[in-house]
C-alpha cells in the first residue's frame, strides 16, 4: 500500500488530532453502531517507538461522533484492512505505521501538491482556526482539541485571520458618531 497521507491526514484536521493520537487509533476504539471513535492510545517515537493505553493528559482522553465523512472513509478503511489488523493505520502486512514515516510522508505530499512546507502538528492549529471562524466557543474547541486549559487554546493555536478582522471592523463601523 502506498502512503497517501488521506486518512491521517482527514482524521488530523477533522478532530485536531496529534499525529500520537492518529497513529494510536485502533479498530476497537471505533464504534460504528454508535457512530464515536475514542482517544485513548498513542503511538510516539523518541529513541523507539512506544505505543501506550495513556494520552498527553487526562484532558486528551476524550470520546467524538463520527463525522459522516469520516464515517464513509473508515468504513472503506475497514472493509480493505488486513486481517486482525489492531491499529487503522498499517501496512498490507499489518504492521503499523512508523510516526517518522508518517512525518517525511506528509512532507512528499505537500511537496508533490505544491503546498507550503508545514508540520503535521499544523493542522491541529488549522481545526482550531476554522473552529473558531465558525464561532465555536473558546470552552468547546479547548475540549475537541484536549487540552487541559483554555490559554493553551487561545494563546497557542488560535490564529486570528484577515476576514476575521475585517469582520470586527465591519461590525465597530457606525458604533460612534463624530
Amino acid at each position: 500500500m502506498k502512503y497517501t497521507g488521506t486518512s491521517v491526514v482527514v482524521l488530523a484536521i477533522y478532530y485536531g488530532l496529534r499525529r500520537s493520537e492518529v497513529l494510536g487509533l485502533k479498530w476497537s476504539t471505533i464504534d460504528f453502531e454508535n457512530d464515536t471513535i475514542t482517544i485513548s492510545h498513542t503511538v510516539v517515537k523518541n529513541r523507539t517507538i512506544v505505543a501506550s493505553d495513556c494520552t498527553k493528559s487526562e484532558a486528551s482522553r476524550r470520546t467524538f461522533q463520527l463525522i459522516p465523512e469520516v464515517n464513509a472513509m473508515l468504513q472503506e478503511m475497514k472493509a480493505t484492512a488486513p486481517p486482525n489488523s489492531e491499529y487503522i493505520h498499517v501496512w498490507q502486512d499489518g504492521k503499523a505505521f512508523r510516526p517518522d514515516y508518517v512525518t517525511r510522508g506528509f512532507q512528499r505530499v505537500l511537496k508533490r501538491n505544491n503546498i507550503p512546507r508545514m508540520r503535521l502538528h499544523d493542522l491541529r492549529h488549522s481545526t482550531a482556526s476554522i473552529l473558531f471562524e465558525r464561532g465555536m466557543p473558546l470552552e468547546d474547541m479547548k475540549n475537541w482539541l484536549g487540552h487541559t486549559d483554555i490559554e493553551t487554546t487561545s494563546n497557542i493555536y488560535l490564529h486570528y485571520s484577515k476576514n476575521r478582522k475585517e469582520l470586527v471592523a465591519s461590525q465597530l463601523h457606525g458604533m460612534l458618531t463624530i
